[in-house]
């Protein structure tokens, strides 16, 4: 992959400089090679990706835990249905669940300049980053409940966005599609699904399945604990990087030469192409 750094708000006072980490993919590689990099799409063109403190889950780890078995049940009068792209059925009924949800979801405000319409939902559904898609239906009305946008290129797949009627809200419907996705993948034996970002508290459900591993900047790790010091310190780093934040050097050391992620080559020849 070739890397570029996108400057973000630098703090000179504090010598803090920081860059957004950009990758781009090389001829011969897919998008799979960037998820396996710690990187996320960013845009739905898969051409762009940024390097963040991606989820994943290692399927070939993962077990039906207590809580999914729970919501599993909860939602036991809904159906499951995994399909490619074009092959959707009803598809206006999908589109007008996922425009509702846009419209009156809280996780859709700061987005939401102005009521979403069936265009932007459409937008988002004929792009090269959403392959299938996982549907959830009440069995005994036949409504649409919830719909999940993936990119599977196996061994992997990329849990893009999700929809749900919000009157399943009381059903856990949210996790239960997740997980539902999560089954599925595994069950096509596929080696990792990734799930977006963990920087708050209410994005740790995408971390609670058995096989969870995160990017910590070095590589994948399943130490929990870990990530629990970085949600609870993150908003004290205003002015430093995590490699200077005490409590995360009393954890574990900075980088050792064994723990380089990537290493800076000449990229002159490709400035000059660009």
């Amino acid at each position: 992959m070739r890397v570029a750094f996108s400057e973000c708000t630098p703090n000179y006072e504090t010598h803090l400089a920081p860059y957004q980490v950009l990758g781009f993919l090389d001829d011969d590689e897919t998008p799979a090679t960037a998820f396996g990099h710690g990187m996320l799409p960013s845009n739905r063109e898969l051409t762009r990706f940024y390097l963040a403190r991606s989820v994943r889950v290692d399927l070939g780890k993962y077990t039906e835990g207590k809580r999914e078995r729970y919501v599993r049940k909860q939602c036991a009068s809904l159906s499951r249905d995994f399909v490619p792209r074009g092959q959707l059925e009803h598809l206006d009924d999908w589109v007008d669940l996922s425009v509702r949800y846009m419209n009156e979801s809280p996780r859709w405000a700061s987005q939401r300049k102005r009521l979403f319409e069936a265009e932007d939902v459409m937008a988002r559904l004929n792009v090269p980053m959403t392959t299938h898609l996982l549907t959830l239906t009440d069995t005994s009305n036949g409504a649409p409940v919830a719909l999940a946008m993936l990119y599977v290129e196996p061994p992997v797949a990329y849990y893009a966005r999700a929809f749900y009627d919000i009157k399943y809200r009381n059903l856990s419907i949210g996790s239960y599609l997740m997980s539902s996705a999560v089954n599925e993948m595994q069950g096509h034996g596929l080696s990792h699904i990734y799930l977006g970002t963990c920087y708050y508290e209410g994005a740790r459900y995408k971390t609670r399945f058995a096989g969870m591993e995160f990017f910590d900047g070095l590589g994948w790790s399943d130490d929990r604990e870990r990530l629990r010091l970085l949600l609870s310190q993150q908003d004290d780093l205003h002015d430093q990087h995590l490699f200077d934040h005490p409590s995360y050097l009393a954890a574990g050391p900075p980088p050792r030469s064994e723990d380089a992620t990537t290493r800076l080559v000449d990229l002159s020849n490709w400035t000059e192409e660009r």
